[in-house]
């Protein structure tokens, strides 16, 4: 893609960690979710780069469908019934490989993590402001400290875990559930760690067996949070 002259100041975006699938559409093609409802308002108003919004949220769907990209909860948009009557337009939760249902963009949540990881390892073009001409006088010292920020990152980060030529499936398990699972807690706040039972599902669904799958999760869990992490709270009855 192209360097664009008239992107929006999109650093409020920056500490966001979770986006729903549009929102991380609107933001790759440089449109700001926060000026407009929907990818529907970005067509129907011709905004530029509307295409590349509607292609990012297919592109991303379709990772979700290929599990590439893990969402934090995958939904759909269906048209529910009840007591015998037509109830109205209702977002049900869906598992992605559920191919008589349409994953839903505007209720669908992917984590940065599992945004970033994919943007890199399949090298997605996405809209990026032009880089300013070259200053012939030479800035001083706190100019030149000064770097912009970005909304997404998608340069080659360092790798997870520290690489020394050695490779194995374990290893391989550790790192993607460091990247999907573990990317947005905070050591000081318990309830953002993922329960053991939602690593073990994640991990059995990416080709782990039981014991790997269990002994990922207890590598990773730290020790104050071995009898499982946050708990998932029950519906009330």
């Amino acid at each position: 893609m192209e360097y664009e002259d008239d992107l929006p100041d999109l650093n409020h975006w920056k500490q966001v960690m979770e986006f729903t699938v549009e929102q991380a559409a609107l933001l790759l093609a440089g449109i700001d979710p926060f000026d407009i409802e929907s990818l529907v308002e970005a067509k129907e108003r011709s905004l530029p780069r509307w295409k590349q919004a509607w292609a990012h949220s297919l592109a991303i769907v379709s990772a979700i469908r290929q599990g590439v990209i893990s969402p934090v909860v995958c939904r759909a948009y269906v048209f529910e019934e009840g007591n015998g009557q037509w109830s109205g337009w209702e977002a049900v939760v869906m598992k992605p490989s559920d191919r008589q249902m349409e994953i839903s963009a505007p209720h669908t949540i992917i984590t940065r993590a599992s945004l970033i990881n994919w943007i890199t390892t399949e090298r997605v073009q996405f809209a990026k402001p032009r880089s300013p001409a070259p200053v012939i006088a030479r800035p001083s010292p706190q100019q030149a400290n000064l770097e912009p920020l970005k909304v997404i990152e998608a340069e080659q980060e360092p790798l997870t875990l520290p690489y020394h030529g050695h490779k194995s499936e374990g290893l391989e398990f550790v790192d993607d559930a460091i990247k999907q699972m573990w990317a947005t807690y905070d050591e000081d706040d318990p309830n953002t760690a993922p329960t053991q039972e939602d690593v073990i599902r994640y991990l059995r669904e990416r080709g782990a067996g039981v014991n790997m799958a269990d002994a990922v999760n207890l590598i990773l869990r730290p020790a104050n949070l071995r009898r499982g992490g946050r708990k998932n709270k029950k519906a009330p009855t």
